[in-house]
């Protein structure tokens, strides 16, 4: 069969214009033209085993691939002083979601709930700093914009 098509036994016209698909089919032009016009294109980096690690802002959400590689990078909750287990955390977009912020491993760090929810609430009272080793931390803010340490729950 060689170059045939698995299903129909069909040849594809290599001259003819179209694009031959994983299946062996040949898709028309007219059906490529209309696939560049109304699909969207999306980023994915995946791992060794496949495992999809950057999304971009295709997804919001952290896959299970990247929940577990943010696991093996963090011990605790990323906001300074936290000592809630990072296993225990949510996974938190570094930059926050509604500002732009992607769903791509080396933007996203785990947050303990009530850190989560306070950052998304109250913004303005805490900042990032990434580390030498890629990690981020979570800084809280002083009224004054100064780093204030440890946040009193």
């Amino acid at each position: 069969m060689g170059d045939a098509c698995r299903t129909c036994g069909h040849a594809p016209d290599r001259l003819a214009p179209g694009l031959l698909i994983a299946t062996g089919q040949l898709l028309p032009i007219s059906d490529v033209h209309r696939l560049a016009r109304t699909s969207r294109l999306v980023r994915m980096v995946v791992d060794a085993k496949g495992r999809v690690l950057d999304m971009g802002r295709a997804v919001r959400l952290a896959t299970p691939a990247q929940r577990q590689a943010i696991l093996a990078r963090y011990t605790t909750c990323y906001r300074d002083d936290c000592p809630i287990p990072a296993d225990m955390c949510e996974i938190d977009h570094v930059k926050g979601w509604v500002d732009g912020g992607t769903t791509d491993l080396d933007q996203l760090a785990p947050a303990c709930a009530w850190h989560n929810r306070d950052k998304a609430a109250h913004p303005d009272r805490y900042r990032t700093r990434r580390n030498h080793d890629g990690t981020w931390t979570l800084l809280h803010l002083s009224k004054r914009g100064r780093y204030a340490g440890r946040l009193r729950r």
